[in-house]
This record gives C-alpha cells, sequence and structure tokens, in this order.
C-alpha cells in the first residue's frame, strides 16, 4: 500500500467516514503496521492543531479556502479513486495538510530522531544451543528491522528476566521504534540507574525517545547526563547544538 493510501485511510477513520467492516480491517492492519501508526498519530496531532488554530476571522477563511483548493488538486491527481460521499467537510482542508504536510515534507523521514538513533545490530554473545533461541529469532527481527516482531519477542525475553539488561537496552529500542516511548523509558531507567554497560547507551535512547515526542527540554535533559569519554558523548553534544 502506497504512502498516499494509508494517510487516505487515516484520514477516512479518524472522520467516521468507515463502515464496519472497513473500521475492522483498519484496527486489524493498525496492530502490525508502523508507518499506519505514525500517519494516525501525525493526523490527530494536526487535526488538534487545526481545532485550537484556526479561527473564523477573515485570514483564517481564505487560508481554508487555500487548503480547499490543495486538497481538490492533490486528490485528483495523486490520489487512487474510492467511492465517497461528495466531498465531506473533513476532506478538503485536513486532508490537504496531511498530503501537503505528511506525505510531501515527509517530517518524521528527516527528523532528527532519525538521524541520530543508529539503532545498531542486536548481538547474542550467548551461543552453543542445538537450535535457534527466541532470543536469536528476535535479534534477527531487529537486525532486520522488523521492530513489531522484535519487540513481541524481547518483551517475553525480557520479563523472563528483568535483570539480563542487554535485553532491556534493546527491548527498550524497539519500544521507541513501535511508539511506546513511555515504556520504553521505565525499562530504560532501570538501566541507567544501574552500573552496566549499557547505562549511557539507555540514556542515550531516554533522550532520543522525548526527542522523537518533540520534548525537547526533556531531551536535553537526558542528552547532558551522558559523560565525555562514553560512547554516546560525541553524538549526544552534536545533538545539543541542534535543539
Amino acid at each position: 500500500m502506497m504512502a498516499e493510501d494509508k494517510i487516505l485511510l487515516v484520514a477516512r477513520y479518524s472522520e467516521g467516514d468507515m463502515d464496519e467492516n472497513e473500521i475492522a480491517n483498519f484496527k486489524t492492519q493498525l496492530q502490525d503496521d508502523v508507518e499506519l501508526q505514525q500517519n494516525l498519530k501525525e493526523y490527530q496531532n494536526i487535526h488538534q492543531s487545526l481545532k485550537m488554530q484556526l479561527a473564523n476571522d477573515e485570514s483564517d477563511q481564505r487560508f481554508k479556502q487555500h487548503l480547499n483548493t490543495l486538497g481538490r488538486q492533490h486528490f485528483s491527481e495523486e490520489v487512487k479513486v474510492i467511492s465517497f460521499r461528495p466531498y465531506k467537510k473533513w476532506l478538503p482542508a485536513v486532508a490537504a495538510i496531511l498530503v501537503v504536510g505528511l506525505l510531501l515534507w515527509a517530517p518524521w523521514n528527516s527528523s532528527l530522531y532519525s538521524n541520530y538513533a543508529d539503532n545498531g545490530q542486536m548481538l547474542i554473545t550467548e551461543r552453543g544451543a542445538a537450535q535457534q533461541t527466541n532470543l536469536d529469532v528476535a535479534a534477527s527481527f531487529y537486525n532486520d528491522k522488523d521492530y513489531v516482531a522484535a519487540e513481541k519477542l524481547l518483551e517475553r525475553e525480557y520479563l523472563a528476566n528483568l535483570q539480563n539488561e542487554m535485553v532491556g537496552y534493546y527491548y527498550g529500542i524497539a519500544l521507541i521504534e513501535t511508539h511506546q516511548e513511555e515504556v520504553a523509558r521505565t525499562v530504560l531507567t532501570k538501566i541507567y540507574i544501574g552500573e552496566s554497560a549499557f547505562k549511557y547507551d539507555a540514556a542515550y535512547y531516554i533522550a532520543l525517545s522525548y526527542l522523537k515526542e518533540d520534548k525537547n527540554t526533556d531531551c536535553i535533559a537526558w542528552l547532558k547526563k551522558i559523560p565525555p569519554g562514553t560512547g554516546r558523548y560525541a553524538k549526544a553534544t552534536e545533538l545539543l547544538t541542534k535543539l
């Protein structure tokens, strides 16, 4: 499914333009589609911003009219034809914002988070088993950047041994990548307050979890916890100059 199709699905779902079967199918797809989850989150944020910022004065009316034009032009040129009730009220303005703002600019693709989230490879040091273990499979998913599948397996391993900081670290990253930042911070903070080799890596990813949510003050506070001489210090210092 192309990116614009997913954006359109999100808009239809959010604005109540789906029947019961379509809603059920959308929710099923949403469970395992990280891009669709991100699109829904962005849509909700933009939709709320529109409600808060667009008043009924003359300048805003002109702005809305401009969005209407953008929505009609873009949907007529770029998006596959889908049977709609003719131009529901939500489509011209909000969908234009989504298409122009999310699809064309694609802010998350070039975000600071994407630039600084060097997730690396999950290396399994414990070998010797005759067959692949659950952790081996989780590492394979993680290294292929299938964070949805990796997170499910890593959660099982983490809950089986809460003291395994290596598993906790990669589980935390997988949680961030699947938009579960708050849970990730709980896992990673436990590592940070300890004395493992992952201590400052955990701090770095806690900072990135806040960055991903546009909480720059919290991000900066955690980046400053990373001392000189540690592996993440150079990247943390560089990121600080951009916030």
